[in-house]
């Protein structure tokens, strides 16, 4: 969402922009070039809901556990004209709140109070106010963990990358897991949402009974990590919607079974209650809890506000979705258009180079199997591949066969987009009737291609697959960044794929680190044809398995293709697999095609002696 559609439709966000950007107040122990980089980047973070802002501002001098985040947005956005209030766990009247709130009034000059109703600017941790908050309110959250894609993925870079092109399956497949092991979502503090339509926040540090105060809220919301120097916004009347599957509702926490689940100190039944002692429980917010029992609270305003209606009710998985009681799903089902093919083939590759070094097109005199080298005499670049051209109709498959270092599998990656190509075009029937030059698209674009169009079985099965994660949550990935958003539907699809593949049900729960080589291989094959790609590509596909387990994928193979209306493009060192799997082959040797015709034919009268070699090898 841009900053001007967040202006234009949040009213009120333009007051809280010209608000934060003209906050003046003593200098303190945040000096005023620190207040207005954090202004900067808390500007930045209203007009893009949910997005992370990087901000520079030195350590700040507190003690360990204050929340430095949440401390140094308080002390850039606050006036002299303010009033503060500070919550620790839900109390603040405790050490730390106490000591935070006159050390903001001491350095800022600005009032403090407890009283959520007198003050503008409240610092938390871990609690929004039970008090309903308005549009004069600013909430300041201190944010221990920011990135909620740190559970899933530890590379920084590729955590910027998914925000940025919104790949966020690998967070809808923590929810799956958490649900097969739980069979419901366990998560509290920390749970994903979707803010503005967009960027999916960590809700850390509050519980999720606090997550629906956040949807279209009055207040703005101000989320401040010190450590990763981060700040994100929820602006008012923004849309807060927590990641759930369609069929598995999103619900908060309430007491455990065999409790009353009324506030021992108030009697409150619509708050968020903690432990007070066995079998006992009281309100999280003492603020509030003090003021029921002093009778001073709007009790039927702040009950038709409390998340009552999304109170747990689960106790086990959602009925009919056990292990073992699974039912076929198609694809269609899941949301996933049907893509037409206009033309005769699928997939059409014409004049495919890499060049790896410098040089381009230049560097190709001199090189490949007439002068026995693919290093370029004149600047020494390797050319791995050029001038490779073939096209692939629904229900065949194409075979590229060639020793290690003929370029066959750099032209796969080409095709992939893992690697740009130096030189040719490329086209999908599936993509604008096949009217579009693929390697014209940009790296989102062709990643976007892996879901729905391109499938992909790896060489190596740990690059096709995450192998803490289940056999059905594997699947679950692909399908999720398809769009599919029914548990049970993922989990008849996963399942159907599974027993096509002989991956027996009983293991789908499985992480994938506890199988063999061979049941890896299958389970990628499985994800790779989840989405009903229109082109399969299989990177030597049983090279690293025993000659058995080989033979079992080939038949699986095999069968698969013949059954499915994909074109296929196999890459193989062995022509056996490719005699097994292919109508079509070509033979490459130091980057170029040698020769090239009907798969039975090249292995039953081979012309080019390289081809010579290779069938006589695959012969003994």
């Amino acid at each position: 969402m841009t900053s001007t559609q967040t202006i234009t439709t949040n009213p009120g966000v333009e007051d809280i922009l010209a608000r934060i950007d003209a906050t003046t107040a003593p200098v303190g122990i945040l000096d005023e070039g620190a207040k207005r980089e954090i202004r900067r980047a808390a500007l930045t973070a209203v007009c893009v809901p949910g997005y992370q802002v990087p901000f520079g501002s030195r350590e700040m001098p507190v003690a360990r556990g204050w929340g430095s985040g949440g401390l140094q947005v308080t002390l850039a956005v606050i006036g002299t004209d303010d009033t503060v209030k500070v919550i620790d766990q839900g109390d603040d009247a405790g050490v730390n709140a106490t000591n935070l709130r006159r050390l903001i009034a001491g350095s800022t000059g600005c009032a403090e109070s407890a009283d959520s109703r007198e003050a503008t600017v409240i610092q938390t941790r871990h609690r929004v106010p039970e008090q309903p908050l308005h549009d004069g309110h600013v909430l300041v959250l201190q944010v221990p963990v920011p990135e909620p894609l740190r559970g899933v993925q530890r590379s920084v870079a590729e955590c910027a990358r998914m925000h940025a092109e919104a790949d966020y399956s690998t967070m809808w497949v923590s929810l799956y897991e958490d649900l097969v092991r739980n069979g419901v979502i366990t998560r509290s503090t920390g749970y994903p949402v979707l803010v503005g339509g967009r960027y999916v926040m960590a809700t850390t540090p509050i519980p999720r009974w606090d997550v629906p105060r956040l949807h279209r809220s009055e207040h703005l919301s101000l989320f401040g990590a010190g450590r990763e120097k981060r700040i994100f916004a929820v602006p008012p009347h923004t849309d807060v919607e927590p990641l759930t599957f369609d069929d598995v509702p999103f619900e908060v926490e309430g007491p455990g079974e065999g409790t009353d689940g009324v506030c021992v100190r108030c009697g409150s039944d619509d708050t968020f209650l903690v432990e007070a002692g066995p079998g006992r429980f009281a309100c999280s917010d003492t603020e509030w809890c003090a003021r029921v029992a002093d009778g001073d609270a709007d009790r039927a305003t702040h009950r038709a506000a409390a998340p009552l209606h999304l109170l747990s009710v689960s106790a086990a998985r959602p009925s009919g979705l056990q292990q073992g009681h699974f039912h076929a799903t198609s694809l269609r089902e899941g949301g996933v258009a049907a893509t037409s093919r206009g033309t005769e083939w699928a997939l059409l590759v014409e004049g495919i180079g890499k060049v790896h070094g410098p040089g381009g097109a230049a560097a190709v005199p001199g090189t490949g199997p007439e002068h026995g080298t693919a290093v370029s005499p004149s600047t020494g670049a390797i050319v791995a591949a050029w001038d490779v051209g073939f096209d692939v109709a629904p229900g065949e498959a194409v075979g590229l066969i060639g020793e290690s270092g003929s370029g066959k599998s750099t032209v796969l990656r080409c095709i992939v987009g893992d690697e740009p190509a130096t030189a040719g075009h490329l086209f999908l029937s599936a993509v604008d009737a096949g009217g579009t030059d693929v390697m014209t698209l940009d790296g989102p674009a062709r990643r976007e291609l892996r879901i729905a169009t391109l499938g992909i079985v790896h060489q190596d099965p740990s690059e096709g697959l995450a192998l803490d994660v289940t056999a059905g949550g594997n699947i679950a990935e692909r399908l999720t960044a398809a769009g599919w958003r029914s548990y049970g539907a993922i989990r008849a699809r996963a399942a159907d794929l599974l027993d096509r593949v002989e991956v027996p049900l009983s293991r789908m729960d499985d992480p994938v680190r506890t199988f063999s080589g061979g049941m890896r291989q299958r389970v990628q094959i499985a994800k790779a044809l989840a989405t009903d790609p229109d082109v399969l590509l299989l990177d030597e596909p049983t090279t690293g398995l025993d000659a058995s387990v080989a033979a079992g994928v080939l038949d699986l193979l095999r069968g698969l293709l013949a059954e499915r209306d994909v074109a296929a493009v196999v890459v193989s060192h062995d022509f056996a697999v490719i005699e097994a799997l292919t109508d079509r082959s070509l033979v490459m040797q130091l980057g170029r095609v040698v020769e090239q015709g009907l798969t039975d034919q090249l292995f039953r009268d081979p012309h080019h002696p390289y081809t010579q070699r290779l069938v006589a090898a695959a012969r003994r």
